[in-house]
């Protein structure tokens, strides 16, 4: 049995259109399942834990990042869960890791035709992340994006560009497999899928299957001139060949930041998670 966990707001209501287009496919197929939509924030963390209690394991996201993420930190132990999405919101950053059609129908299709197969991801302390895990500016931008009036992804840009000139960075310690550094850093990102902010290619080389954390870093910059070439290195899909940028692969990682500060784990703000993230494998996905 397939529960489909739909967040029937995501994507300006892109998701309730794409329901129908999943259920015309799955009762075409056979396939049995069952619904589950959300109310409220956090509300498929709930569902997907209940469910899990009740002894089911394989769930169907329609919505974005956000509604992934939710699902993802419900499950009571993702080594025996299955995964599948139909990506629904403004960015869909992990859709792309996976290859998975943003297309409602071909997305359905792979879930009520194929095998589910297992994929990494992050546990970073209490909470896990799909996709990037990270603090500095990309926090900056999407307490930014809450506070404007802008909406999709116009908002993140206008956010982006405002902050590249006014946030500050923060220095930090970094730990990893027996090694110390430290960075004067705008950007410490923990890695498994590709993109962030619907689109910016933060680890084009990250891969959602090969056992590692992509951990980028990229240093405070000085004068106008820099940031604006970093910020074109960055939308271009550049950013690791930047000088100001450290890339390397880990199993684990603690980022200390000198002063407590935020994390963004899928796109997410917390304020109580630390940023020590390990890299965890069985779940299994549709792709």
């Amino acid at each position: 049995m397939l529960h489909i966990i739909v967040n029937p707001i995501a994507g300006k209501k892109r998701a309730a259109k794409n329901l129908q287009t999943v259920e015309r496919i799955f009762s075409g197929r056979g396939v049995a399942y069952t619904l589950h939509k959300t109310e409220f924030a956090g509300d498929g963390e709930k569902i997907t834990r209940k469910l899990c209690e009740q002894g089911e394991r394989t769930f169907v996201v329609v919505g974005g990042d956000g509604t992934l993420h939710e699902v993802l930190n419900g499950l009571i132990d993702p080594s025996v869960c299955s995964l599948g999405l139909i990506p629904s919101g403004t960015g869909n950053d992990f859709a792309a890791a996976l290859s998975i059609p943003l297309d409602a129908e071909k997305a359905a299709l792979k879930i009520a035709d194929g095998q589910a197969t297992e994929i990494n991801y992050l546990q970073v302390g209490h909470r896990r992340s799909m996709n990037v895990a990270g603090l500095g500016m990309d926090v900056d931008v999407l307490e930014r994006c809450l506070r404007g009036k802008s909406r999709g992804k116009l908002k993140y840009l206008k956010s982006l560009l405002v902050s590249l000139f006014k946030f500050k960075g923060y220095k930090v310690r970094v730990e990893r497999d027996g090694e110390v550094e430290e960075h004067d850093a705008l950007i410490a990102a923990a890695c498994n899928g590709s993109q962030f902010g619907g689109g910016i290619r933060i680890c084009p080389t990250a891969s959602v299957d090969d056992g590692k954390i992509s951990v980028v870093v990229v240093e405070r910059i000085g004068g106008k001139w820099k940031l604006i070439k970093a910020l074109m290195q960055l939308m271009k899909g550049k950013i690791l060949t930047y000088p100001a940028t450290t890339h390397f692969l880990c199993d684990k990682i603690t980022v200390l930041p000198e002063n407590v500060c935020a994390l963004q784990l899928d796109g997410e703000i917390y304020k109580d998670v630390a940023f020590e993230a390990e890299i965890k494998g069985g779940l299994k996905f549709y792709r």
